[in-house]
């Protein structure tokens, strides 16, 4: 098999990790043809069996792609990891602002774009089960909508290859683990850090989800501490504990300095803003990257996640209440909780990993493909392109303005930060 994933920015971002090149790794171990490139370069050849379009906007590079796939007879399968095909994604991003019409607009365009290139795959890849649940009624193209011929007998759906760890994170967390297992060895005091590690500041509705819980822990449990890492804002429960040293800072690390930052936490915290779709979808990656180094996660009951050993899911602010309690009280159950993290991430790389090849396998085209097609970027690609990327600054720039300007209102109001 040759197959060929096609993603629309950086090869460093998450997403195109996680969903193109772990997917190629797994795909040359098992002995196959497996490359990824950037929808931005000048020129793409493909010569490949499969053509994945990861995230790739219809009327842009995901036609384009689709276009000189078909011309030498290849399949065409659509990618995604978020619910961003779904119209209703639009206002369910996560965002502070999800009523923003700026942000809407924007957010709607791209979601109708990546709509169109799903109806114009032969099928399409999955991180989890939630996303397939809204995605058949998109192979099923509204009379009169612009299609590309189809090849004949090739059953359409969404197959699911749930997010693995690639091979270069599962080489740098061993040695942060052990540095953890001597450290914990060592170490006095019963100090317990809890850790919530975000990208960006579109995860403050996610911590604030969890404030009140949370600072009832940190008031019970004077041992307590958290580990704060990204630009996420803290809510009013959470503040008087930054105040008083028990919030610790970090910035923002690239991803192979990550295993070393979750090494200096206890409990891993992955809480989610529930009452939006569109964080339903996600997936396991936080639960995987705590697992392993050996730190066990309490995360957020989404439709999306599985129940696995090492791992506490939580709906309402009692679980919640209940599962930190549980797990800052007593050693011995965090210590059995963080043994089964790991042992529960080696079967879930085990079982991921020995169901990809027969995933592609049933893509394979009838007939062999002969020929290439090169993607050239045109002209006004790329002044779209720029436009587009313009616009994006210009929308996280007024965004942040938002955000900023909010926060300032709500310490005026709580005089100063104090809760």
């Amino acid at each position: 098999m040759r197959i060929l994933f096609i993603y629309p920015s950086q090869a460093d971002d998450a997403t195109n990790r996680y969903r193109c090149i772990h997917l190629c790794e797994a795909l040359v171990a098992a002995g196959h043809t497996a490359e990824h490139v950037s929808a931005g370069q000048d020129a793409v050849r493909v010569a490949h069996d499969i053509v994945v379009l990861h995230r790739l906007p219809w009327g842009g590079p995901g036609s384009a792609f689709a276009a000189a796939a078909r011309r030498i007879g290849a399949r065409v399968v659509y990618s995604a990891d978020d619910l961003i095909f779904d119209l209703e994604h639009a206002r369910h991003t996560g965002t502070l602002f999800p009523d923003d019409p700026l942000r809407y607009r924007h957010s709607k365009r791209e979601a109708e774009a990546n709509f169109a290139t799903l109806q114009n795959a032969d099928g399409a890849l999955f991180s989890t089960e939630f996303l397939t649940q809204h995605a058949p009624q998109a192979f099923c193209a509204s009379p009169g909508s612009p299609r590309l011929p189809t090849p004949s007998g090739f059953a359409k759906g969404g197959v699911v290859v749930r997010n693995f760890l690639g091979t270069e994170l599962l080489m740098l967390s061993p040695s942060a683990r052990e540095r953890r297992e001597a450290f914990l060895k060592l170490r006095h005091d019963d100090r317990v850090t809890l850790g919530y590690l975000s990208g960006s500041p579109t995860h403050d509705a996610d911590l604030a989800d969890i404030a009140l819980p949370l600072a009832a822990a940190l008031e019970r449990f004077s041992q307590a501490r958290l580990l704060v890492v990204g630009t996420v804002a803290l809510s009013g429960p959470l503040r008087r504990f930054e105040q008083n040293g028990r919030v610790r800072r970090h910035p923002y690390v690239p991803w192979r300095e990550l295993p070393g930052l979750i090494a200096q936490v206890d409990i891993n915290l992955a809480p989610l803003d529930l009452t939006r779709p569109f964080n339903h979808a996600k997936s396991e990656i936080k639960f995987l990257e705590a697992a392993a180094v050996g730190v066990p996660t309490i995360a957020a009951r989404s439709a999306a996640l599985l129940e696995t050993e090492g791992a506490l899911l939580c709906g309402t602010d009692q679980e919640w209440s209940e599962a930190l309690a549980s797990w800052l009280s007593d050693p011995e159950t965090r210590k059995a909780a963080s043994e089964a993290a790991f042992a529960a991430l080696e079967r879930h790389q085990a079982s991921t990993l020995s169901g990809i090849e027969s995933v592609f396998a049933a893509w394979m085209p009838e007939k062999a493909i002969s020929g290439s097609a090169t993607v050239t970027r045109p002209r006004k690609s790329k002044l779209v392109g720029k436009i587009f990327q313009a616009e994006q600054k210009y929308l996280r720039r007024w965004h942040y303005f938002k955000r900023h300007w909010r926060l300032a209102n709500e310490q005026e109001r709580h005089g100063g930060g104090t809760a």
